[in-house]
């Protein structure tokens, strides 16, 4: 999944799913909490609807604060996820 790939779907999850008011603040440097008002539970919805729509797993021991900071660090975070998953397939 490329970068911007990653932004839209997470972006569509916010307002078709997640029905967030706040998008207008929405883009790479929005903060999750700050600037979008997601909660801690919003992002744990904000993670399931990640795995069940992109077809991810996200290890509930791989996360962390700082990659549910702003869009642009969930993205990292997606974008490592998926290089870990290739490198591992690779290995296999």
């Amino acid at each position: 999944m490329r970068r911007d790939e990653a932004i839209r779907a997470i972006y569509n999850i916010l307002k078709e799913k997640m029905n967030i008011a706040t998008l207008s603040l929405f883009g790479e440097s929005a903060r999750l909490n700050e600037d979008l008002y997601l909660d801690s539970v919003m992002v744990l919805q904000l993670i399931l609807h990640l795995e069940l729509d992109l077809g991810i797993d996200i290890p509930d021991d791989v996360l962390r604060p700082n990659d549910f900071h702003t869009v642009a660090s969930l993205v990292g975070f997606l974008e490592r996820l998926q290089n870990e998953k290739e490198m591992e397939e690779a290995h296999d």
